[in-house]
């Protein structure tokens, strides 16, 4: 008997261990468990206390939109937000894909229906603008209490995000553009080609070398043409040593240098003649069918993240990189993404803290090497990782003379009539005087509308 009381007891000391054992737990309701013990066959009841286990704190919720819908950039992106959740466990990031042709439509009914996403990846050029419609909030109540250093990003994206004298974003993905060359081409040609063009005249005298016709006189191959490309106008405009918009917010679409940058180029569709640009023109495509790539354009100016497609496309074709060539001084355009926190935000608090994720330099870092982004801070372009970049030097310079489109509230889309002035003098519809007048009066009387309705 007593052997069978000394079993009993060992039982109970085993059960009373592994209870004491368990994790510690918050105070919850007692469970009653009956565990039943034979002595002496007779039956005795021990009642024992079993604690529940307190399940993890819930995460609070940070949705963000983005516009990576595959790829490379999306590819690192969701390995990046999968990193944050790991180190941020009072958070957990859901990323949203929202298309990018879509994306102010979908942000705008959003924010009018009350359920916005938590930060937005948006044009930092337009952020005046979201800010004036109080569709973002002012993120400097973060940035001084967490004494966020704003000077650690390239200076253009810096004057895109600051409206009225307050910060709407932080810069996230800026770009900057600059000249691609095809070094062969430039030995067929005689030119030397260490020695790319400088300026508007030696970019023109050039790009005739670099022409090639067959026997009827088509074009095979055009030295340059300022239309193709990812250029636009501006950053032409940029290196006769003026701004479209200048630090009052005025806009001058017809002051001389812009007449100038449209006298020049009218030059060009007269050197080519536009239906013959136009009939070459229509065989281009993207990827290997791009006209650089292909070999049918022998200069043209792109964003850097062209250095990846050339690496992908193109990996024995013996390239050069340089500034735009320029008027008067070097000058790049840019535009790029920042990240907002939206007016009626349900978890602000964690916008900021994945903001400030995204931002730092080991994360720009790794995002701008897998995906050939620039990075918004200085320090993480200037990464050793990226300058083993191709042409990656050229690239840093160009950043430091780029310059953006100015927001101007009373006319938003200012740069749809410079536009138009330049196709209607490349289409020969007007005179460059002509078309450069009727787009400044066109947003002039944008301007005196707005004030007419404000």
């Amino acid at each position: 008997m007593k052997r069978t009381i000394g079993m009993a007891l060992a039982i109970l000391v085993v059960a009373s261990m592994l209870v004491s054992c368990a994790a510690p737990v918050a105070p919850a309701a007692p469970q009653v468990v009956t565990q039943v013990v034979e002595v002496e066959k007779e039956v005795k009841v021990v009642e024992t206390q079993v604690v529940e286990k307190v399940m993890p704190q819930e995460r609070t919720k940070v949705t963000f939109w983005h516009i990576f819908g595959s790829g490379p950039s999306r590819d690192i992106f969701d390995k990046l937000i999968a990193e944050f959740n790991v180190e941020n466990p009072q958070f957990i990031v859901e990323p949203v894909y929202t298309d990018f042709w879509t994306y102010d439509q979908k942000f705008l009914a959003a924010v009018a229906a009350g359920d916005p996403p938590d930060v937005i990846m948006a044009d930092q050029t337009r952020a005046g603008q979201r800010a004036e419609a109080k569709q973002v909030i002012a993120l400097d109540p973060y940035i001084q209490a967490d004494n966020f250093d704003m000077s650690v990003f390239w200076e253009y994206p810096q004057k895109d995000v600051r409206w009225q004298g307050e910060t709407w974003g932080i810069p996230f993905g800026p770009d900057t553009r600059i000249l691609f060359y095809n070094k062969d081409k430039f030995v067929e040609a005689g030119l030397d080609p260490d020695k790319p063009p400088k300026t508007w005249d030696e970019l023109f005298d050039y790009a005739q070398k670099l022409d090639k016709k067959d026997d009827a006189g088509e074009l095979t191959q055009v030295g340059f043409n300022p239309w193709w490309g990812n250029v636009w106008v501006m950053p032409f405009i940029f290196t006769t040593g003026t701004e479209v918009v200048d630090e009052a917010g005025q806009i001058h679409i017809d002051s001389p240098e812009v007449l100038e940058t449209a006298t020049w180029y009218k030059q060009w569709v007269d050197h080519y003649g536009k239906e013959n640009l136009d009939n070459f023109a229509s065989s281009f495509g993207s990827g290997a069918q791009d006209p650089f790539i292909s070999g049918q354009v022998a200069m043209i100016i792109q964003v850097q993240t062209f250095i990846g497609d050339l690496q992908q496309y193109a990996p024995d074709m013996s390239w050069g990189d340089a500034l735009i060539p320029y008027k008067k001084e070097p000058a790049s355009w840019g535009a790029g993404f920042d990240l907002e926190v939206p007016t009626g935000a349900k978890n602000p608090d964690g916008a900021w803290a994945f903001i400030k994720f995204m931002t730092e330099k080991d994360t720009q870092v790794k995002f701008a090497v897998a995906s050939g982004w620039m990075p918004s801070r200085v320090e993480a372009a200037q990464d050793s990782q990226l300058a083993s970049t191709p042409g990656w030097d050229v690239v840093l310079e160009s950043m430091k003379v780029t310059h953006s489109r100015r927001f101007v509230l009373e006319a938003p889309t200012w740069y749809g009539p410079l536009t138009t002035a330049f196709q209607e003098v490349w289409d020969g519809v007007k005179t460059p005087e002509q078309a450069v007048t009727d787009a400044q009066a066109a947003v002039d009387q944008e301007i005196a509308n707005f004030h007419a309705t404000h």
